[in-house]
Parts: C-alpha cells; structure tokens; sequence
C-alpha cells in the first residue's frame, strides 16, 4: 500500500493552528474560511492515523502526535521555502530597509546572514529604533519594513508571534519586596514592555516607582543584577544570569502577552523587500 504524501498545505494550516491558539486566529493568518481550515487539519490527521489536537475547555493544545508532528512540519515549510528561493530564475537585487528594536538585533543575525547569502546583489539596510519611531518610518517611507512590539489588543500589521511578559529579577535579590515596587524600564510613552506592566501595577493598586530608565535593555539588566530594580521582558530576553519572577509568589500582577508584529509599507513592495519579510516570517513564527 502506499504511503500518503503530505499536504505541505495542510501542514501549514496545522502550524498555524497550534502558533495562533484557534481556528479563528489560524483562518485569519492563512487567509482561508474556518472550515477550509478544518477540512486541511482533518485531511492531515487522516493521512497520519492520528490525531493531532485536544481540545480543552479554554485552549488547544498539540497531543503528543501533534508535538511531534509540529516539529516535521516547521521544517518541511522551511526546505519547501528554501527550495523555492533557490530554484528562483531571476536574480534578486536592489535595497531593502528594514527597521528593529534595538533589543531585537541580538536575534536576528542568523535571519539577515541566511538572507545575504540567499541574494548577495540586494544591499540590506538595518536601523534601530523605538517600536513607535519605526511605525512612524513605516508609513512616512523611510524604511520598507520594521519589526516591532505591540500589545497583544492592538490590531494592524502581520502577527509573527505572541510572547508573554514576564517580571525579572536577579537571583537572591529581593527589589520584588520593596514598597514602593522599583522598576528598571524604558523611558514612558515608546515601550509597550512598560506601559503594559505600569497598567497591571496601577490596576491591582500595587505601588511602583521608576527607580532606571535607559532605551537599552543592557543597561536595564545591570541594574537588575545588582540587586536595585526589577524589570520586564519577554522569556526570550532572559539569559541564565536573571530570573523569571512568578507573579502569585512574587505578589505581583499578572502581565499580559505582547505581540511581534511585522510592519510594511502600503506602496509596492520590491521583490528583494518579499523576499525578506518571507523570510522573517518563516523564522520568527517558527
């Protein structure tokens, strides 16, 4: 008998799936019905012989087929894409500006160097820059493209993916204590991080005060080592010298989840500009 090819299409809709939470969230992102989405899950659970999500009362969470499933599928859409790029007849050249939070940059070398050696004619341009300013420089025209942080009830611009805020501190240090609570933050009005963590503070009336402001995250780290703040982030900004506060423990607030959204410009974008938000997309929801 023989064995059933994978829909890479169907793959793609059971990515979107687990990443975005519902069927809703996933038909929005693949720009399909809800029951198309249904019918490509179905189809893929078919062709396995398992089934791929449990359902709960409030979330969808990936069965121990579907974990190991979700891991075969990032990578067969990635090699999908790649054998794309690659077989591509036209060279690729040009410019593209593309804008980053300065945290950001960390995260994003392995992404650019795949890009420069997919198309060594196109001259890439990185600027760093407040999440604000660069939607700012999106829509003026300055740049093509900018990755930025949003909180997760704004709307606009490609979702890539949806991180949750976490409090940080140092190991052994007990700022967390203090009254009124010290915060290690970027200046107010350009970071979501802080206005999202200043509003659950003032909602659960838990005091705070901005004890370091520094538009570097570097900055902010130091000061949380040595004992004088805590701040905020998102898991991925954590390295092993900091620590994850659990709020019910920390007596804190719970924070929201921040979205990294992809911003474009409403002109035509170049094909050397596709082909890099393409890029970003595959490797950031990924």
């Amino acid at each position: 008998m023989r064995t059933p090819v994978l829909d890479l299409k169907a793959l793609q809709s059971f990515v979107a799936i687990v990443e975005t939470g519902s069927f809703t969230a996933a038909a929005q992102r693949m720009s399909y019905s809800q029951s198309a989405i249904s019918m490509q899950l179905q189809r893929l659970e078919d062709a396995l012989g398992v089934a791929l999500l449990a359902r709960t009362s409030r979330h969808l969470q990936p069965t121990r087929a579907g974990r190991e499933t979700l891991g075969y599928a990032r990578e067969m859409l990635r090699l999908s894409s790649e054998l794309q790029q690659r077989l591509s007849h036209s060279e690729i050249a040009g410019k593209v500006r593309l804008g980053l939070p300065a945290d950001f940059a960390l995260y994003m070398p392995g992404t650019l160097a795949q890009f420069a050696e997919r198309h060594p004619q196109v001259e890439l341009e990185v600027r760093s820059e407040f999440s604000v300013t660069l939607v700012e420089q999106v829509a003026a025209g300055d740049i093509d493209m900018a990755i930025v942080t949003r909180e997760s009830k704004e709307t606009g611009a490609d979702l890539l993916r949806r991180e949750p805020l976490v409090w940080v501190t140092a190991p052994g240090s007990r700022a967390h204590l203090r009254d009124p609570l010290p915060l290690a933050t970027w200046p107010r009005d350009i970071c979501s991080f802080r206005a999202a963590a200043t509003a659950a503070l003032d909602a659960t009336e838990h005091p705070w005060r901005s004890a370091y402001e520094s538009q570097a995250f570097g900055a902010l780290r130091a000061t949380v080592l040595a004992g004088l703040a805590v701040t905020i982030a998102i898991p991925t900004m954590v390295d092993p010298e900091l620590q994850i506060l659990e709020p019910d423990e920390a007596g804190l607030p719970a924070l929201p989840s921040i979205d990294i959204r992809l911003y474009r410009g409403s002109g035509r974008a170049t094909q050397a500009a596709d082909s890099l938000a393409e890029l970003i997309v595959e490797r950031i929801r990924n």
